[in-house]
């Protein structure tokens, strides 16, 4: 699958954290909590918990990808991950404090069962961070791609964060309110 989980780390790395850094000053712009049961998915490997690990959070997290050699790496790493298709998580519903899953979305061939589980397994009142990648000619059309695929959260927060002349992601901090 995509590329090497061997050179991900080192080729991306750079690239990566300039979108982290803005992610990261969402979360904390918005006092999300980064104490709790977090969920990645599309946790790769772990690479934004590497990214974190530098800032000195340290989080309780389970990832879950598709990529067996990507999660060997954050396995390696020390990391508690899962194969497990991101359409159907395999987590009872209302397990998790935050949910993360950056630049994921945009591979998914459902993206609104992703969206949709990502609801499920969230706790009411807790918050998920979900960013789509992008590029500097296509982030007008995924700002609105998000828009609809998070019209059932409350939208705390948007971005669009990373570098302008490399790689992009259009990021949305949402809320699971109180079903009605």
């Amino acid at each position: 699958m995509g590329i090497s989980s061997l050179i991900y780390d080192t080729w991306m790395k750079e690239t990566q954290f300039k979108k982290y850094d803005g992610i990261l000053d969402m979360l904390l712009k918005n006092n999300v909590s980064l104490d709790g049961k977090v969920l990645d998915v599309g946790i790769g490997t772990g690479l934004f918990e590497e990214y974190l690990k530098g800032k000195g959070v340290i989080l309780d997290v389970v990832g879950v990808d598709v990529d067996k050699k990507m999660l060997e790496e954050a396995k390696k790493k020390g990391y508690l991950v899962m194969l497990a298709n991101a359409e159907k998580l395999p987590f009872e519903d209302e397990s998790f404090d935050l949910v993360i899953s950056i630049d994921m979305i945009n591979t998914a061939s459902n993206k609104e069962a992703v969206v949709q589980e990502i609801k499920r397994v969230l706790k009411t009142g807790s918050y998920a961070l979900i960013s789509h990648f992008c590029n500097n000619y296509t982030k007008n059309q995924v700002w609105k791609k998000m828009e609809a695929l998070t019209r059932s959260f409350k939208v705390i927060d948007a971005k669009v964060a990373g570098n302008v002349d490399n790689e992009l992601t259009v990021a949305f901090l949402v809320k699971k309110e109180e079903s009605e």
